[in-house]
């Protein structure tokens, strides 16, 4: 069953954002990011925050976070929190997508993911050999620093205020989702580097 969060908590994100401005069409995607990141674009520069809807978030953002630039990231950011409480049933992959680009990267995490993955029985996996070409890519990715790099050019700027109300979207998704993330997920976030926040909750 849905569970509608507190009506505060959307005035809360978006008070605590309510400072950045909206991105240009030039500092919404990451300069990595080609074509394919074309029709996102479009949709970012010609939307307000507010203006995004649920079935934006699932059929563009949802799988391309990772192409937002940090300005994009924390002009929509509000709308992403509030959304993803709102309308959980509808975008819980996109929560799981947001909850990992809120988590500090670590190694241990690639492998660990890596480890359960090749864990499946038999059939429900992938191959062996495409799955160490995945370990080896992953691993890669990750130890050239870019994924590091992104959290914290996304999330080292943000005034308490922010960092507060993220801390209370970690709060509000753990009561009424919490049994989702049966890996820890949201603990793991919130101790790794949210939890500094703590001082600024709303209370």
């Amino acid at each position: 069953m849905q569970i509608p969060p507190d009506k505060n908590l959307k005035e809360r994100f978006f008070n605590a954002f309510a400072s950045r401005p909206r991105p240009l069409a030039t500092q919404i995607l990451r300069p990595a990011v080609n074509y394919d990141g074309d029709r996102l674009r479009e949709l970012l520069a010609t939307n307000t925050s507010t203006e995004l809807s649920v079935y934006d978030l699932r059929t563009e953002v949802e799988g391309n976070l990772w192409m937002l630039a940090p300005e994009a990231f924390r002009y929509f950011l509000p709308t992403f929190l509030y959304a993803s409480l709102e309308s959980y049933a509808s975008l819980s992959i996109f929560v799981s997508e947001l909850v990992g680009a809120l988590t500090e990267p670590s190694r241990t995490d690639v492998v660990e993911a890596l480890d359960r993955a090749t864990s499946l029985p038999s059939g429900l996996g992938l191959p062996d050999d495409m799955t160490e070409l995945l370990r080896k890519q992953q691993l890669e990715w990750f130890d050239s620093g870019t994924p590091l790099a992104i959290f914290h050019e996304r999330f080292d700027s943000l005034t308490p205020a922010e960092g507060g109300a993220i801390l209370d979207f970690f709060a509000a998704l753990q009561e009424t989702h919490g049994a989702d993330f049966p890996f820890g997920e949201l603990e793991i976030a919130v101790d790794r580097y949210w939890s500094r926040y703590r001082a600024f909750m709303d209370n």
